[in-house]
């Protein structure tokens, strides 16, 4: 038994990606990993498509069985509360019942189509930067900022005739919920703050 490779649970026992992803086709089961328990691809899509957990996917490719899989977790002390009917077993817990799983494949397809666009997106090669100041900036619109409930900030905002840099451009259009800390994104709204009022 590979216990380096594999993530061992409560008593020691290595369970390899090829176990895992097996038990999980009959969901739910919840796989000890360390302090965590996690679900992985039919298991995940009962837990929060049918249960409605709210659980961040986590989509990646596993090079040895050229798969891509999903799988998301939360930590095992606190599985009574969230599961209060899962049943402990060698591996974890589960929650078996008669799930319909006829959405299935099109939301796993939906998460690899995910992954590719993530990956594309990450494998092209940085746009070259202009020399040229005023080229560096565009001015940014204020209807794409503010919405009919903030007309205060619109206001105050108003009289600002300012342009975004190249550099705020390229934060914004990368930007996605939960992708960098939330200290990143609070230093950013700071520099804007400061860059605006200047």
């Amino acid at each position: 038994m590979a216990v380096a490779q594999g993530q061992p649970n409560k008593e020691g026992h290595a369970m390899e990606i090829e176990q895992r992803l097996a038990l999980s086709e009959n969901p739910i089961h919840f796989l000890r990993e360390g302090l965590f328990l996690k679900t992985y691809n039919q298991s995940f899509y009962v837990m929060t498509q049918l249960l409605g957990f709210n659980i961040k996917p986590i989509i990646k490719h596993i090079k040895k069985l050229d798969q891509i899989i999903v799988c998301g977790g939360f930590p095992a002390n606190i599985i009574n509360k969230r599961c209060p009917k899962a049943v402990p077993t060698v591996y974890g817990y589960e929650l078996l019942d008669d799930y319909d799983l006829s959405g299935y494949q099109a939301w796993y397809q939906q998460q690899c189509q995910l992954y590719q666009k993530r990956k594309a997106q990450q494998n092209q090669p940085p746009q070259p930067q202009q020399t040229a100041t005023h080229a560096n900036e565009v001015t940014a619109p204020k209807s794409s900022i503010f919405t009919d409930s903030e007309p205060i900030a619109e206001t105050a905002l108003s009289n600002i005739n300012k342009t975004l840099t190249l550099q705020h451009l390229l934060f914004l259009s990368s930007w996605q919920p939960n992708k960098y800390p939330p200290i990143v994104d609070s230093a950013f709204i700071q520099e804007l703050k400061n860059y605006f009022s200047q």
